[in-house]
């Protein structure tokens, strides 16, 4: 008997809309909104999909707090390819995070075998950044369609810089010859991210836990209708990172997910971030196709700050390579007085994943001497990257070990 439950009383669909109506009970409360409910809207209309196949993306989302809580999902009916695929995804979690306890249970009274008639016709999620443009440029003869969620990073009542973000996809879209779905999802919403990254001390709620499957998992209406064989998803860390850290979106998390006649591929797992950068490069110079890549978490407004560690980790990247990040959509009024800022602020690499830094001075070395490098960057030229990363390893071994005492 298990005393947080949720059962999962109906879902109904109005044409692009989702509503899903439940009830909760038990301690894990607390980590639900009382004033939000789960729903999902698409951009096209979705009235023609099964209920076992719209209640994927709640369950998604719900399995992961399950498992940390210790509870009981009930649901009338669920896709059989998902239910299917829940034994590899919990496996995916446990072998993560081996340090904590996975329970929970999942009870459905009705198992449906969902085929869509896939035609091999691909989509991506795509968030504008390296990671995402490298794999539509990776599988750009796919012709694949481009997915893009409302919730994940951008809040609703950021509209200004919500419509950014659409028309840089709109823009993509055009340039690419490609389709576009729009999700707009209340998934990061319903639940109190507070109290469940109180829960989860090892890394936060949404990058640990919910982001991988919990995003993947609005594509299962899509996919149904579209009729597509495979959702790619960009890695955002590759095989050398294994171990390093810790993150939702996983290849042996998401390349288990199936729903109906669909199954993922955690994408550009085996390349760099550097490798990407000088992929979408290529491929711009090559097909004289407009890239603007889009990074930025800092800002609000949808558009990159230039003023952020990633910003200037990627506008590094592509001088590095050669290019004039201002191609690639930074814009900015002197290089020089970026590169002064990053000087000023270079204490972030050592917390930012230096080995990025690292990489791109590699490349900066092999494009530039330094005669023909903006004097500007000579530090960087110069830095020694792994006397940095020495420093924020140990840095981290004292933080463990200083938990470990507690």
């Amino acid at each position: 008997m298990y005393e947080n439950k949720i059962v999962i009383e109906n879902v109904s669909i109005e044409k692009n809309r989702i509503n899903y109506h439940y009830t909760i009970s038990g301690e894990w409360l607390d980590c639900f909104k009382e004033d939000e409910q789960f729903y999902i809207e698409y951009s096209i209309d979705v009235s023609s999909i099964p209920i076992s196949i719209a209640v994927v993306p709640l369950l998604a989302n719900l399995l992961p707090m399950a498992w940390i809580c210790n509870a009981e999902i009930i649901t009338p009916v669920c896709d059989r390819a998902f239910y299917e695929s829940i034994p590899n995804l919990k496996k995916g979690y446990i072998d993560m995070y081996p340090m904590m306890e996975f329970a929970g249970n999942i009870i459905v009274k009705q198992l449906e075998e969902n085929h869509s008639g896939t035609d091999g016709g691909t989509a991506t999620f795509f968030s504008g950044g390296v990671d995402a443009f490298d794999t539509l440029v990776s599988h750009v003869n796919e012709h694949p369609t481009l997915i893009t969620l409302w919730g994940a990073d951008v809040k609703f009542e950021d509209e200004i810089g919500w419509n950014n973000v659409l028309n840089h996809l709109y823009s993509t879209s055009k340039n690419f010859g490609i389709d576009v779905v729009v999700v707009k999802s209340c998934f990061r919403r319903y639940l109190n991210e507070n109290i469940l990254n109180r829960k989860v001390a090892k890394d936060n709620w949404w990058h640990g836990f919910q982001h991988g499957i919990g995003l993947l998992s609005h594509a299962a209406p899509i996919a149904y209708i579209m009729k597509k064989d495979i959702i790619y998803i960009a890695a955002s860390y590759t095989v050398s990172d294994k171990g390093k850290y810790t993150c939702a979106s996983d290849p042996t998390i998401d390349n288990y997910l199936r729903f109906c006649d669909t199954h993922i591929v955690h994408d550009g797992y085996n390349h760099s971030r550097q490798d990407k950068i000088n992929n979408i490069i290529n491929f711009s110079k090559s097909n004289k196709t407009e890239v603007k890549i889009r990074v930025c978490w800092e800002a609000e407004g949808g558009k990159n700050c230039c003023n952020c560690e990633k910003c200037w980790r990627t506008i590094l990247g592509i001088y590095s390579a050669g290019e004039d990040p201002q191609k690639y959509g930074f814009h900015f009024d002197d290089f020089s007085k970026i590169c002064n800022v990053i000087k000023e602020k270079s204490y972030l690499m050592r917390h930012n994943r230096f080995y990025f830094y690292k990489e791109i001075q590699k490349v900066l070395h092999e494009n530039y001497s330094r005669e023909s490098i903006d004097s500007s960057l000579l530090w960087f030229y110069d830095i020694n990257i792994e006397n940095l990363g020495k420093e924020c390893l140990l840095k981290r071994a004292i933080r463990r070990l200083k938990r470990l005492l507690k």
